[in-house]
């Protein structure tokens, strides 16, 4: 069940995003973490909060990309 749940959330995600992909994306690997294992958000929140800094020279190097388009 959660097999199916994930490839239908996968082909969803792909499909919205090759419409209108996004100027920076942060990816998570969050295959430690369980879908339905709530009791470990806080693991997956420290997870999202690392792997965002770790790209912040690449999110700086699109804000100023952006920034520079849009003058």
């Amino acid at each position: 069940m959660v097999d199916a749940f994930n490839i239908t959330q996968d082909r969803i995600a792909r499909s919205r995003l090759a419409g209108d992909p996004p100027d920076s994306m942060v990816s998570l690997r969050l295959g430690k973490v369980g879908l339905f294992e709530f009791h470990r958000a806080q693991e997956a929140i420290t997870i999202g909060y690392e792997t965002t800094r770790g790209m912040l020279p690449q999110i700086a190097e699109t804000v100023a990309a952006l920034s520079i388009v849009e003058s």
